[in-house]
């Protein structure tokens, strides 16, 4: 499908499907790939007439492939209800909501529409522990603004998933709404993906996350991808969007402070890397979390293990995917010897997987890592 023919197609689609648009036209569109396979982006600039009259602003347009699958069970349609819902509500920044179209004969692929939002976020190619917008602010101005990140999705915890607009999160097939259907979605996953190969460390952590589950855990909606490569800054350091919904979820708040804090680990002990200063420390952003949300941080080395197994099973997936398309042969041993599986046999107890050439011909192909930089 050519670029004109995207735009000619998705010009009429806004017309037909956004209400009070009339003469919609666009101008020619730029395409980026999202990472890790995931989606093609689309930057459209958009002149139109509504009630006011005549408008401009710039759309951004994601298109979802259907012919392959890192995260189990990933739904656009999914992210395109999350960023409705809370652009209806109104305390959770995200992009403004434009509409969703899950018929792939109109652009080939499901795709949702939102409205640009400025600012930047915190990349992770370079790691932003190295180098860009962030290295370059003070300390001071660093810890407000990793601050007023965690504050921002920290909201979430005040979000009341069957009053404010959000029942259609519950999946009674993967158990009931909260923590039951959560671990229930990471096992349906794992069954999935699985395919009868050993996975000493996933195995290990689907046991425990069973064993040891909490039973007091509050019912909460999450975000699901909470890092700091999925907040749209201001350059002051305040936000302006929490972005990429691909996996909200329902079940206890603290999930979203286990993946943040799971990936501040990743991108700096983990890789290597000496944390930039100012950051707050872990215990100093679940302070940040505790303040926000007016109450402790329950069980937080039990979902320490349960998003490092989730993140476990999108290395699967990525190793998978990997496999498919022929970077790296079916014999890498990385499939069970990785930064994931590393963290996971850390947290369990278990005798720490080797990484070499393997890992890093797999690594190579996601997140580049130098060498020099193994942990």
């Amino acid at each position: 499908m050519t670029p004109s023919q995207i735009r000619q197609r998705l010009r009429d689609w806004l017309e037909a499907n956004v209400e009070g648009w009339s003469d919609v036209q666009i101008q020619p569109l730029e395409v980026t790939t999202g990472s890790g396979f995931s989606a093609e982006i689309f930057f459209v600039d958009v002149q139109y007439t509504d009630a006011n009259g005549a408008q401009a602003k710039t759309l951004v347009v994601r298109r979802q492939p259907q012919d392959h699958e890192v995260v189990f069970a990933s739904s656009l349609k999914l992210q395109g209800q999350m960023i409705a819902a809370l652009d209806a509500l109104g305390s959770i920044p995200v992009p403004e909501w434009i509409g969703m179209e899950l018929d792939p004969s109109v652009l080939k692929m499901p795709f949702i529409v939102m409205g640009q939002v400025g600012g930047h976020a915190a990349t992770q190619n370079p790691n932003y522990n190295k180098a860009g917008w962030l290295a370059e602010m003070t300390a001071t101005q660093r810890a407000s603004t990793w601050r007023n990140a965690v504050e921002a999705f920290a909201g979430m915890a005040s979000i009341h998933w069957q009053d404010d607009g959000f029942d259609f999160m519950a999946r009674p097939d993967w158990g009931e709404p909260g923590l039951d259907q959560y671990l229930g979605y990471i096992e349906a996953w794992y069954h999935s993906c699985r395919k009868d190969r050993e996975m000493p460390y996933v195995d290990a952590a689907i046991d425990y996350i069973r064993t040891h589950q909490p039973q007091d855990a509050s019912v909460n909606v999450l975000w699901g991808d909470s890092t700091p490569s999925n907040v749209m800054f201001d350059p002051d350091g305040s936000v302006n969007a929490l972005i990429d919904w691909e996996l909200a979820a329902l079940g206890p708040a603290e999930l979203d402070l286990a993946w943040w804090l799971y990936f501040d680990d990743l991108f700096s002990r983990r890789f290597g890397v000496e944390r930039l200063d100012g950051l707050p420390t872990r215990d100093e952003t679940v302070a940040i979390w505790e303040a926000a949300v007016r109450r402790k941080a329950q069980h937080l080395g039990y979902y320490d293990i349960v998003v490092a197994l989730r993140m476990a099973l999108v290395a699967v997936g990525a190793f998978d995917r990997q496999v498919a398309v022929g970077n790296i042969p079916p014999e890498n041993l990385s499939l069970n010897a990785n930064f994931m599986t590393l963290y996971l046999a850390e947290r369990l107890g278990m005798d720490l997987p080797e990484l070499g050439p393997d890992f890093y011909a797999f690594m190579s192909k996601l997140t580049p890592v130098d060498e020099k930089e193994e942990s």
